[in-house]
Order: C-alpha cells, then structure tokens, then sequence
C-alpha cells in the first residue's frame, strides 16, 4: 500500500497529528473495525472514570482488532473517535487524543463528542472504528 498524505495550502493545518485527506494508491484489502472500547477480555470496562487509561486500553484493543485481520497499525487510513461529552475536557487535558492518533501514522479522524454510548451506564468514555488499507 502506498500512502499519500494530502494537506491543503489554503486550508488550515491539523492541530493534532492527524491527516486532512489520505490517497491510497494500488489499494489492496479493506479492513473495517466496529466500534472498540476499553474493555478487557471478558468484557468488562476498564478504567471507570479514567478517559487516558480507557483511551490506552481502546487503542490496545484496536491494534489486536487489526493485527488478527492482518493489518498493522500504519494501514489505518480513517478513524472516528466518539468521547462522552462531558469528558471531552479531560480528553484534551490528559493528551488522550494523542493516544489515539499516533500509533496510526497521521490518519483522517473525526472525533465526535456524544452524549452517551453503549456501555456508558457501566462507565464507558470513548470508542473508537477505523479503516485500514493492506497489501
């Protein structure tokens, strides 16, 4: 896969090292991963009230995610990362943000801040889908 990061002249720079357009070229196999969250192995949320060691326990998460369908993690092409709300603050204040986009070498991200997600009864903060390219 060749990779071309795509950044505007007349269009501000990205204030988080994250891509404002990806050209894949030669595209070989997509992969898609569903929404991760920061769950352990039997599926319980780690972390509770912890946005930076949630986010941590996400991306792990993510990067196995990837690894078991033959990606790595420099094929993420695209992420969307949805963070409750009301930790969006601590988000930004902890780098956690950071900790979302540098293992991926510079994807397109859209971080969307929602009011609640799947699992926030039992403390769940961010989750996080993306898109790789391999091959």
């Amino acid at each position: 896969m060749k990779k071309e990061i795509i950044t505007p002249e007349t269009v501000a720079k990205p204030m988080a090292p994250y891509a404002s357009a990806i050209k894949v070229k030669a595209a070989g196999s997509l992969v898609f991963v569903s929404g991760v969250v920061s769950c352990d192995i039997n599926g319980e949320i780690i972390c509770k009230g912890d946005i930076l060691g949630q986010t941590k326990q996400m991306v792990r998460n993510l990067i196995a995610t990837l690894e078991a369908a033959g990606a790595k993690p420099e094929n993420v092409v695209k992420t969307t990362t949805y963070v409750v709300s009301s930790e969006m603050k601590g988000f930004f204040d902890t780098k956690a943000f950071l900790e979302c986009l540098t293992p991926f070498d510079r994807p397109t991200d859209t971080l969307v801040g929602v009011a609640c997600l799947a699992g926030s009864e039992q403390g769940q903060l961010i989750e996080m889908d993306a898109i790789a390219v391999t091959g």
